[in-house]
């Protein structure tokens, strides 16, 4: 072997080591100098595409594995890795022919079908990939993560009943290991008398969304506790039925048995015909301290939010460049306000739009403070995230403009929701196609405003 190839060895088996470490800068630069070394290495393409992917280098890692197959065309971990990458950079299609190639070459890899499920969902082939889903199940049926997946499909499919029952393998997950209680989990049975606890799980608008189902709990005879997260504990005391609310991370009071909020779903056996969808079920609990700046009295007073929770794993796709909502800000019939907290509440002053958008933002210390801000509006424009629920749950008119691919709660097809009734969904026809989404917003708003003042 020439110097320079073995040299190539040595250094990779130094990446390799750093990589375990999980120290993927090291990683990735040895991996490039072994290929300086010796570019005819398949592994160490593979191994680089990898590191570059885990440091969010999606373009980078991308380019690795074509090198790879062109050395190892039947490499069935470089169509998997490639395919992967490619969903991350929204290239739905060619990931899915990425995955479709990594099946043919280990058809008994459970793996290579669950990936090739996860890229057919994305282009909406839920069929076909509950079909990939079911036999990756069928060669492992302890694969967590495939559960979860098939659940979220099921449910965005529109089937309810076996979706929520499939949910309850979330607590499988490595990322979310349930609570740890010595009293029983609630199946549903009358209360007589006895004390359960409702507790917090997942983010703001899940939360809210699973709010509904607390007057169907106080039907069955009890005294309900509710966890929130303190952002919500005051507009939850809003709720009817509920006892007590107690924050997140403080100790709970006593109580006989439990249910995590979203197993309610699957508890009161949901369909999308029975979804307890009356609304409101949260109300402001005090009036808006202050009056909402004066307007024309003809003006539709809009609320607008344009950006989730930047934790959310999905938070790159659902929320919009703020740019987008300054499309309707030229409609002389439209007052608009935003509900927006956070850093991404700036966006209004570093586009120059302060004449044109009212901040409240800094009015709203917590859900309680927004819902009273949303009670004094005509209605409300957001992205999928929780001011959107809110808005919904206050039976206040919400139009919601959804990423491709959407969220499962959204199901497939459609400008209606069963969860809220005065939502109307506006859909990206393709993946980053906000600019379609808001050509129909603007168009919609022009009418209801036209409506209003005439």
């Amino acid at each position: 072997m020439a110097v320079r190839e073995r040299e190539a060895v040595r250094m990779f088996a130094d990446a390799l080591g750093h990589h375990r470490n999980d120290e993927l800068e090291e990683a990735a630069r040895l991996y490039g100098r072994a290929l300086i070394l010796n570019p005819n290495i398949p592994d160490i393409y593979n191994n680089l595409g990898v590191a570059l992917c885990a440091l969010g280098k999606l373009e980078a890692s991308a380019a690795c594995y074509p090198r790879a197959l062109a050395l190892s065309s039947d490499n069935a971990g470089a169509y998997t890795n490639l395919g992967n990458v490619l969903r991350g950079l929204g290239r739905f299609e060619a990931a899915v022919a990425s995955h479709r190639r990594a099946v043919e070459l280990t058809p008994d890899n459970g793996d290579a079908h669950y990936n090739l499920g996860l890229a057919l969902r994305d282009i909406g082939h839920l069929d076909e990939a509950l079909a990939c889903f079911a036999k990756t199940l069928e060669l492992n049926p302890e694969h967590s993560g495939c559960h979860w997946d098939r659940s979220l499909t099921l449910l965005q499919n529109g089937d309810m009943k076996e979706g929520f029952e499939e949910y309850e393998w979330r607590w499988k997950l490595d990322a979310n290991p349930p609570r740890d209680f010595s009293q029983p989990l609630w199946d549903g049975a009358e209360l007589g008398g006895k004390t359960i606890l409702l507790h917090t799980e997942q983010g703001f608008g899940v939360m809210i969304q699973f709010a509904r189902y607390i007057p169907l709990v106080k039907e069955r005879g009890g005294t309900i506790i509710v966890e929130a997260q303190p952002q919500l504990s005051r507009l939850f005391s809003t709720i009817e039925g509920v006892g007590q609310v107690v924050n997140a991370g403080a100790d709970t009071p006593p109580f006989d048995v439990y249910a995590p909020m979203m197993s309610l779903a699957r508890i009161f056996a949901t369909t999308p015909d029975t979804v307890p969808a009356n609304a409101p079920y949260l109300n402001a609990p005090d009036a808006f301290a202050g009056q909402l700046p004066a307007t024309l009295s003809s003006q539709l007073k809009v609320g607008i939010s344009w950006a989730g929770s930047a934790t959310h794993q999905n938070d790159a796709r659902r929320s919009c460049p703020f740019k987008h909502f300054t499309e309707l800000m030229g409609l002389a019939d439209v007052a608009l306000y935003s509900l927006q907290t956070g850093r991404a509440a700036g966006d209004i002053a570093g586009h120059g739009c302060e004449a044109f958008v009212t901040d409240l933002g800094g009015k709203m210390n917590d859900f309680a403070d927004t819902a009273a801000v949303i009670g004094h509006l005509d209605f409300v424009i957001s992205v999928d995230t929780a001011v959107a629920h809110l808005a919904g749950a206050m039976g206040k008119p919400v139009w919601v403009a959804l990423a491709h691919p959407g969220d499962w709660r959204w199901m497939q097809d459609g400008d209606s929701s069963p969860w809220y009734p005065t939502m109307r969904l506006f859909r990206q026809s393709d993946p980053g196609d906000w600019a379609g989404v808001f050509e129909a917003l603007k168009k919609a708003l022009a009418t209801e405003a036209g409506g209003k003042s005439g």
